[in-house]
């Protein structure tokens, strides 16, 4: 582990070599963090700091336990106060471009992580790490060269393979591809082969399947909210609304289209429209052209007498209608606001949609 790894080589630097009792402290954070206690380690060490805050190697050790508590934002603040104070202290810039990584500042942490790997093209982890901030920015050409001197360097990580397979299926290499997925499927579970065994579920959309496999990936990352999002699918997919909410509601306050999409069409499946449209109405505000969203709304719509408001809304999902229930909607909605010529149409549609469905003999 990264953190693991550079906090077993703090041990030995000299913090307070003038002041027994910060040094007694100062080890005994250190000792907590290769225990796997960070947060009792990040009490003492911001205690520390405030004592001598003019310490780089402190302010990394700090910043060491806190990533390592997932704390990610005061990770990355605390990496930036070091390397005002030492601007050659590579480690304090490799765990600030991770920090960035985990929050998501894709171009800051490219930044930091180039810098990193620039200064020592071994450095195994900045190069895992620079990979895939690459290829989550969407550029794979430019993660491969990071991913493969990664893989070189780390054949036993999980999650330098399973990086390298995505960046060689976006490129077209299926072949390489196919090696590096099944040099991740030899080695022991982990956070990368549920997230790869969800994803794979979830795309030939045997959803039931996929949920154990999101729901091991999230309990190894709780964190993720991308991990959570797909377990909220898969369960919506499957039909158990109720459980997709439950999932889903930890990451409402957020940003997130998809989000307010699925637990408002949830609400909406479970029989309560008028709970679910301020969801939908979200999910629309923030992307116009989501066609779901824009049928559930108006089928909310058409549930709460307002069928001349569900009309517009239905009729712009017609292209995203998979079973002819949008089409039967449309049809409704016309009958209610009292256009038969339009209700007519739409009747004969419904019908030929419904026909297409059908098997051929």
């Amino acid at each position: 582990m990264l953190q693991a790894a550079l906090a077993i080589a703090l041990l030995a630097w000299p913090l307070f070599a003038q002041v027994p009792d910060a040094a007694r402290e100062a080890q005994r954070a250190q000792e907590l963090v290769a225990a796997g206690k960070f947060a009792e380690a990040v009490g003492i060490f911001r205690n520390l700091v405030r004592s001598s805050p003019q310490n780089p190697a402190l302010l990394l050790n700090l910043c060491i336990a806190e990533y390592s508590d997932r704390q990610f934002r005061e990770s990355a603040t605390t990496a930036a106060a070091a390397l005002r104070l030492d601007p050659n202290l590579q480690p304090a810039r490799l765990f600030l471009g991770a920090s960035q990584l985990e929050l998501g500042e894709l171009p800051a942490a490219i930044d930091a992580l180039k810098i990193v790997v620039a200064a020592n093209p071994r450095e195994r982890n900045g190069r895992l790490m620079l990979g895939i901030a690459l290829l989550e920015s969407g550029q794979p050409g430019a993660a491969l060269e990071h991913l493969e001197a990664a893989a070189e360097m780390l054949p036993g990580s999980s999650r330098v393979w399973y990086g390298l397979a995505r960046a060689r299926d976006a490129l077209g290499r299926g072949a390489a591809a196919k090696e590096a997925w099944d040099r991740l499927a030899s080695l022991p579970p982990s956070l990368e082969s549920h997230l790869h065994a969800a994803e794979v579920q979830s795309a030939e959309q045997r959803w039931r399947e996929a949920v154990p496999e999101w729901r091991e990936a999230l309990r190894l990352a709780p964190g993720k909210p991308a991990i959570r999002i797909g377990l909220g699918e898969a369960l919506f997919r499957s039909r158990d609304y109720a459980g997709c909410m439950s999932e889903l509601k930890p990451l409402l306050p957020g940003d997130s289209t998809e989000v307010q999409f699925l637990y408002g069409a949830s609400l909406l499946n479970l029989q309560q429209p008028l709970d679910a449209m301020p969801y939908l109405r979200q999910a629309i505000a923030r992307d116009a052209h989501l066609l779901p969203a824009r049928a559930a709304l108006g089928q909310a719509l058409l549930q709460t007498g307002k069928p001349a408001e569900a009309i517009p809304l239905l009729e712009s999902a017609l292209a995203v209608d998979q079973d002819g229930s949008t089409h039967f909607q449309i049809f409704r909605a016309y009958q209610l606001t009292h256009r038969e010529a339009d209700a007519q149409r739409a009747l004969a549609e419904y019908h030929r949609f419904r026909a297409s469905l059908a098997p051929r003999p």
